[in-house]
C-alpha cells in the first residue's frame, strides 16, 4: 500500500470549495465526545447554502498512534470532515482509493503496532436514548453511559444508579 495513491483531506476539501455550487458552500464539525475524553467522536457536515450535502464520523483514541499523543482531537476532527467529504462523492475515480491518505495511514499505523486489536472497554457519555441494561429502564441523552466491549454498545444509568421502581 502506498500512501501516494491515496488524497489528503486537504486536497479533496480545497476539490469541493473549488466546485461550482448553486449557493454558499460551509463546513460545520461537531465534537461529540466530552471534551477532555480519551475517545474523541467528530461529526463533519457539509452543506451548500441551508442543505445538508453529507455527513461524516470519526472516533480516535488518545495515545492510540504517534499522531494521537498529541493531537487525536485534530486528527478526528479531520478523519471525519475526509468521510464527509468522501461521502459527498469527492473519493476520487476510483473506489478501492475512498479512504483519504490519512485513514490509510490509520491503517498502518494499527498494523505495524501490537498487531493486537483493542480488547478494552470504550465507555462514554450516552449520545443516544436508550435502554438500560441493568433495569429496562430509559436512560436520556447525556444521563448515563455507553460501553461497548467489542460486542456493541450497551446503555446504562450512571454508576448503576437505576430510578426505584414505581409502585
Amino acid at each position: 500500500m502506498s500512501l501516494e495513491n491515496y488524497e489528503t483531506v486537504a486536497e479533496r476539501l480545497a476539490r469541493w470549495l473549488d466546485m461550482e455550487h448553486n449557493g454558499q458552500p460551509r463546513v460545520i464539525t461537531h465534537l461529540v465526545s466530552q471534551p477532555g475524553s480519551d475517545i474523541c467522536v467528530f461529526r463533519a457536515e457539509l452543506w451548500v447554502d441551508s442543505t445538508l450535502i453529507s455527513t461524516g464520523w470519526a472516533e480516535e483514541v488518545r495515545g492510540q498512534g504517534n499522531v494521537n499523543k498529541t493531537s487525536h482531537l485534530e486528527n478526528c476532527e479531520s478523519s471525519s470532515l475526509g468521510r464527509a467529504l468522501a461521502n459527498a462523492g469527492l473519493a476520487g475515480s476510483d473506489p478501492a482509493k475512498r479512504p483519504s491518505r490519512e485513514e490509510m495511514a490509520k491503517v498502518e499505523r494499527g498494523a505495524s503496532t501490537s498487531g493486537t486489536p483493542f480488547t478494552g472497554t470504550k465507555t462514554i457519555t450516552n449520545k443516544m436514548k436508550g435502554k438500560c441494561i441493568h433495569c429496562g429502564g430509559t436512560v436520556d441523552v447525556g444521563q448515563g453511559i455507553a460501553t461497548n466491549d467489542g460486542s456493541g454498545w450497551k446503555t446504562s444509568h450512571l454508576d448503576e444508579q437505576c430510578p426505584p421502581e414505581p409502585f
